[in-house]
């Protein structure tokens, strides 16, 4: 369940001002720009199958739509009213005001009128003068700005009449999703939830409660049941049946995503993705299956006292989890995105190698496999509520479930933890209070929410260490641009991610801590909002979008050696703090070093990076001028290690968090044991990605697993059987 948000509501003034800055990121061109526009849009459609009038005829309509009128701004203010946290969006309230005033305007803009007064012109300006301002504050505005009305226009929403033109299909429709499932053979199991029988404060026994659905989770709940334990699973957000998925982009981040995607760092502003829904990041994650590399379990073996990683006991754990989820490295097919990048890094000489799935079908064209970060709503993927909640729902004592209910505490005296309290949404919608009495508390929140509840519990934490070691994996981008008349890329088809590159594995510094290379899949909302990052607002944005299906990207993912923090805000809600230190920054800048080459070797006509100093992708001289092209990519990788990653410069993703109840072989050094079991608490276990000890270094999906089937293990020995039984 959400945390209670205070009302929020703009004034007329606010709106007013709000509605000005959409419609300046996304305005309605004049007469000039849109043929301009459509100029150039239709001498990129002519050699392609389509009736040319009715693409003028969809793109003149395009420029002439104004964000306004895609209702982008109630879309905004209705975000800021459900997922952003009350003082962040009364600080966004305030900036509102200042431009609604015209001493305001003068601070924030250097000029002394109010925002929505100004012509186009005069606000695109103001809006150049944030993005490059020398102070971070207003960067922060403009980046904030853009990126939450770009992914509003695009996501979904009033934004959809405009997929066709960008060559975005968008979801299909349930029945066509249903009539597949059934081909397949895939039928959707039902899960109930326990709030169907909660009409008032309530009180319930078990012999292990789990907090959170998600994959670590999801392995001790179908463990612990299937050992014939009475367990409950608890989830804060929503459970949705299948059919009550729309596979739209926006309608997903809403539902799905932890505070609907909006996440970020405090200090840093580098967005986090993480799932907020049953089934938690399984639900929504691509099914990119990489074990733990050698090294980390060495590292996590030698510095850390965690021997049994070196052993077979967490290879063997990794062989049964990755045998449910039927991870396959066999006749994995490839979509455009991730044959450019194969093809790149092999004219390159760098390394590349197929990405072993957990999909149900690795095809080419497989129905369903572009869309699995929106809700798998085919079931090809094989996530938490296919796999290990499907066991524990199944098993000789049926695990049973709770969503939209928000643990408070976990309850412990003397040293012994006893249960949880939390408010769960009953059969009558309203709140309740629910108190669980159990032998065991398994908490499996994630490591954003899992330090968050054990610092919301009192636990004595001597050492400081509970919410400390915050490892993200932080991300840059690199995009480029395909010649016109080569074959489009559109990387929302296909499954993501089915290839990687660890030629920079290895780091700068040569001690492990560098980056990999992958490719994202990147549907309209997110593609727009990328393009939004590389041209000026306006008319440009509007024609560079308009290339969205001829982009491809590149992930640098960094394994991060240095690390943040987790703190709880004044309502004990979860607030990150993370600072992308020089030795990470390195290794981000010889990852993006090797992505443009990769790009251009590949045969692009134009790449770039997310830094907004570097603005536009650059145009690359031919293949055929070898020696001019070679320089122009020199040139470019030199300006990415001038500019480097000035704050509020350059965006920044993690969907990946790690280590804020970090595992250890001491108490002084750990907030859990090599058992998953908390130092100052008997019976409390933590079991998912904040255990580990150091980030991971590559997608922690099997780490996370292997991780919680062997802490399932140690639970199964602690817990006798149960006595009901």
């Amino acid at each position: 369940m959400a945390p209670a948000v205070a009302a929020f509501q703009l004034s007329a003034s606010q709106k007013e001002t709000l509605a000005a800055l959409c419609d300046t990121f996304i305005p309605s061109l004049n007469d000039a720009e849109t043929t301009e526009v459509v100029r150039s849009h239709l001498s990129m459609a002519a050699g392609e199958n389509k009736d040319l009038s009715t693409v003028e005829a969809e793109t003149v309509a395009f420029c002439r739509l104004s964000a306004s009128q895609m209702g982008v701004p109630e879309a905004v203010e209705a975000t800021l009213r459900s997922h952003v946290p009350p003082d962040a969006a009364a600080e966004l309230g305030l900036l509102l005001s200042a431009m609604s005033s015209r001493v305001g305007m003068l601070a924030i803009g250097g000029v002394p009128q109010t925002f929505a007064s100004l012509d186009r012109p005069g606000r695109e300006a103001v809006l150049d003068g944030l993005a490059k301002s020398m102070f971070a504050a207003k960067r922060k505005i403009f980046m904030t700005l853009r990126s939450l009305i770009v992914l509003k226009a695009f996501s979904g929403g009033g934004g959809m009449a405009n997929w066709s033109l960008l060559g975005y299909a968008g979801p299909e429709p349930p029945e066509r999703v249903a009539a597949t499932r059934q081909a397949a053979g895939r039928t959707e199991h039902i899960f109930q939830m326990l709030n169907s029988s909660i009409t008032a404060d309530t009180s319930l026994d078990f012999d292990a409660v789990v907090i959170g659905s998600g994959c670590g989770g999801a392995v001790a709940a179908a463990e612990l049941a299937c050992a014939g334990h009475r367990v409950l699973v608890l989830e804060k957000g929503k459970y949705f049946s299948l059919s009550e998925m729309s596979g739209v982009e926006g309608e997903a981040l809403d539902q799905l995503y932890e505070r609907g995607g909006l996440v970020s760092t405090e200090d840093t502003g580098l967005a986090v993705l993480a799932g907020g829904t049953f089934g938690g990041g399984s639900a929504i994650n691509w099914a990119c299956c990489l074990r733990t590399p050698d090294y980390v379990r060495q590292e996590w073996a030698t510095e850390h006292g965690l021997k049994r990683f070196a052993t077979d006991e967490f290879g063997d754990a990794l062989d049964a989890i990755c045998k449910r989820i039927n991870v396959t490295s066999t006749g994995i097919s490839h979509n455009r995105n991730n044959e450019l990048f194969i093809d790149g890094c092999q004219k390159a000489g760098y390394e590349v190698e197929d990405a072993p799935q957990n999909m149900a079908d690795v095809s080419p064209g497989a129905p369903g496999a572009g869309f699995i970060c929106a809700g798998d709503r085919y079931e090809i993927k094989q996530s938490m509520t296919v796999t290990f909640l499907r066991d524990a729902a199944a098993a000789r004592v049926p695990a049973q479930f709770a969503d939209r209910c928000k643990v408070s505490e976990v309850t412990h005296s003397k040293g012994v933890a006893t249960g949880v309290r939390a408010t769960i949404i009953g059969s009558d919608g309203q709140p309740h209070q629910l108190t669980i009495r159990a032998r065991v508390v398994v908490v499996a929140c994630g490591s954003i929410n899992s330090p968050a509840l054990l610092l919301r519990s009192r636990l004595p934490n001597k050492n400081g260490l509970i919410g400390k070691n915050l490892r993200l994996h932080p991300v840059s981008i690199v995009t480029a641009k395909v010649p016109a008349g080569a074959p489009d890329v559109v990387s929302w088809e296909g499954a993501p991610m089915t290839a990687v590159s660890n030629e920079c594995a290895r780091g700068p510094f040569g001690d492990n801590y560098g980056c990999k290379l992958e490719c994202p899949s990147i549907h309209a909302g997110l593609g727009a909002t990328g393009v939004a990052g590389l041209s000026k607002p306006g008319k440009h944005f509007k024609q560079e979008v308009l290339n969205l299906r001829r982009l491809t990207s590149i992930i640098v993912l960094v394994r991060d050696k240095d690390s943040g923090e987790v703190r709880l805000d004044k309502n004990g809600e979860p607030r990150l703090y993370y600072n992308l230190s020089e030795h990470d920054q390195a290794s981000m800048l010889d990852g993006l070093e090797k992505a443009i080459r990769i790009a251009a070797a590949s045969g692009v006509e134009a790449v770039g990076t997310t830094q907004t100093a570097l603005g536009a992708l650059r145009t690359l001289p031919p293949m055929s001028m070898v020696e001019a092209r070679a320089a122009a990519v020199d040139g470019l990788v030199a300006d990415v290690r001038r500019v480097g990653f000035p704050l509020y410069s350059v965006t920044l993703i993690s969907a990946h968090q790690m280590g804020t109840c970090k595992m250890g072989s001491s108490a002084q050094t750990s907030v859990v044991n090599a058992d998953g079991q908390n130092w100052e608490v008997s019976g409390l276990f933590v079991s998912d990605a904040s255990v580990f000890p150091t980030s991971s270094g590559s997608n922690p999906m099997l780490t996370t697993l292997g991780i919680a089937h062997m802490v399932a293990q140690q639970i199964k020995r602690q817990l006798q059987p149960s006595s009901r039984l």
